[in-house]
């Protein structure tokens, strides 16, 4: 029984598990019109693709159409914020693990097996009276430990003021259950138990149980997202690999894929 699952509030109906020949898609359902956002889970078009964003894209084109220049940092478990520029797109590959997309003649993606997806995007109105966007975030253990939600959302308020965040709404996708995280103890537990909160920290016969959806909930809240538009996957990549992608489900090269575009004006 996962230790840490008593107050995690899940709101699956935010997300739509597809599947089109063999490859299975979630669906990320906001309400905005601007955007397409999907994680592309396990199946005949990623595996054995070793977690290539190129190789995986290109695999994709039936499913998405011919790709557009891509932003595919390389993801380093750190809070850098990647803006999305020609001079970011493949195949050059800074270190990051946050992409701001801004343009609709590119295309963002990050990757992943247990750590967790974060999408954050302005409501339709917002993105209509201004720039859309939308924010991508890779944040396993380490980078909520280090709280890449709030460098996100600080440059996010940066970019378009404080509003752009007060609007938005945020999306925590599938990642491993707290009861499927045991921790000993060593310098990034030290730094866990003093980020996170006592709620997603459950400590069992000398092992820590870390629930890094139930805090990226939190973050979001504290970086000024309404506790009411934030959704919550709560599907546990470990549990459910015959559909996610888990490193330590055995996983060691292939990923999820989360691709994001914006729809032209």
């Amino acid at each position: 029984m996962d230790p840490l699952s008593r107050r995690l509030r899940c709101t699956p109906d935010h997300f739509a598990v597809t599947e089109r020949d063999g490859q299975t898609a979630l669906e990320f359902l906001p309400d905005v019109s601007f955007a397409e956002v999907r994680l592309f889970m396990r199946g005949r078009l990623l595996d054995a693709s070793s977690g290539r964003a190129g190789v995986i894209r290109e695999r994709l084109t039936p499913w998405l159409g011919e790709p557009l220049p891509l932003v595919a940092p390389h993801q380093v478990h750190g809070v850098s914020i990647l803006d999305s520029v020609p001079e970011n797109v493949l195949p050059l590959t800074p270190k990051a693990d946050g992409v701001l997309l801004t343009s609709p003649g590119l295309e963002a993606s990050l990757r992943f097996a247990d750590c967790a997806p974060v999408v954050v995007m302005p409501s339709g109105e917002w993105a209509a009276a201004g720039t859309p966007w939308v924010l991508l975030m890779h944040s396993g253990y380490k980078g909520t430990v280090q709280n890449i939600v709030r460098a996100g959302l600080d440059e996010v308020a940066r970019r378009f003021g404080a509003d752009a965040v007060r609007s938005s709404s945020a999306w925590v996708g599938p990642c491993i259950g707290g009861g499927n995280y045991p921790r000993t103890m060593e310098e990034w537990t030290a730094r866990g138990l003093e980020a996170f909160r006592a709620e997603n920290v459950c400590e069992m016969e000398g092992h820590f149980y870390f629930d890094i959806a139930g805090e990226l909930r939190l973050q979001l809240m504290e970086s000024g997202i309404d506790q009411d538009r934030i959704f919550v996957s709560c599907l546990d990549t470990f549990e459910r690999r015959e559909v996610c992608y888990s490193y330590r489900g055995g996983d060691r090269e292939d990923r999820m894929f989360l691709h994001a575009r914006l729809r032209p004006a």
